[in-house]
């Protein structure tokens, strides 16, 4: 199974979180195979609209806080009037970790923050399933991450919401299959950008460090790896892969 040019020509595809760096590079793979692309953002807007203006065929940027199902609805209503029906959904989105206190000291402010991830999770699939429904035709990717099966101390939290989400990802593989609808995960570990050479924080640091002894290959994937997972998931050839979560990883879920 490979994606090749022009396989998603004619499809519709919402990029959640898209005016980030692993976003930006499922923009520009989706783009690249002929889909047309929204470039969702919260409020980084000049990213978003020079992601749009850089890809290949239609997009257009989108604003809006998928915590707020009338904004996801605003969201949509404005693609589908651009663009056309949205066919895949690839959720990219995510608060930052913040804060990494243990679990036994976090503070709830923390937790409702992360919690955040979910329900836009389930704004966006809720918006986005309908839709689906009546053409026959859906898939559904969500980005999730190692840290939601792979504890490491202090990232608690954003692990917590990560399973929540992924969990429902896998729910609506159950519920919606007989729909013409897969839904599917991917979880990176680290994520290299090859465009940012800022250095980590402390914390994320040390986390890598221990990381990279268990990798089974010499590096850790780069946004534009974890990318082309995202096409194979939604081109030509994956209407009986669903449910899956594909580690992108460097192999260190092997140890």
């Amino acid at each position: 199974m490979s994606a090749a040019a022009g396989e998603l020509a004619g499809r519709v595809a919402f990029v959640a979180g898209g005016s980030g760096a692993l976003g930006r590079a499922v923009a520009g793979r989706l783009s690249s195979l002929g889909a047309s692309v929204a470039v969702h953002y919260r409020s980084s807007r000049g990213p978003a609209e020079a992601v749009a203006a850089a890809l290949d065929g239609p997009a257009i940027a989108v604003a809006a806080d998928c915590t707020d199902p009338g904004e996801v609805d605003r969201a949509f209503a404005e693609v589908e009037a651009a663009l056309g029906p949205v066919d895949i959904l690839v959720n990219c989105a995510h608060p930052p970790d913040d804060g990494h206190p243990v679990v036994a000291e976090a503070p709830f402010e923390l937790l409702e923050r992360q919690l955040d991830g979910v329900r836009g999770h389930l704004a966006l699939v809720q918006r986005a399933v309908p839709g689906m429904r009546a053409a026959g035709f859906g898939r559904i990717v969500y980005v999730s991450g190692a840290l939601m099966a792979r504890p490491s101390k202090g990232f608690g939290l954003f692990g917590a919401a990560k399973a929540a989400a992924t969990t429902l990802t896998r729910y609506l593989a159950l519920e919606e299959g007989g729909h013409g609808i897969t839904a599917n995960i991917i979880a990176p570990g680290r994520i290299l950008d090859r465009d940012d050479d800022s250095e980590l924080d402390e914390s994320f640091e040390q986390l890598a460090e221990v990381l990279r002894g268990r990798l089974a290959l010499p590096d850790w994937p780069d946004t534009h790896e974890v990318a082309a997972t995202a096409a194979l998931l939604v081109g030509e050839g994956s209407g009986h892969l669903t449910g899956q979560t594909l580690w992108v990883t460097g192999g260190e879920p092997i140890t």
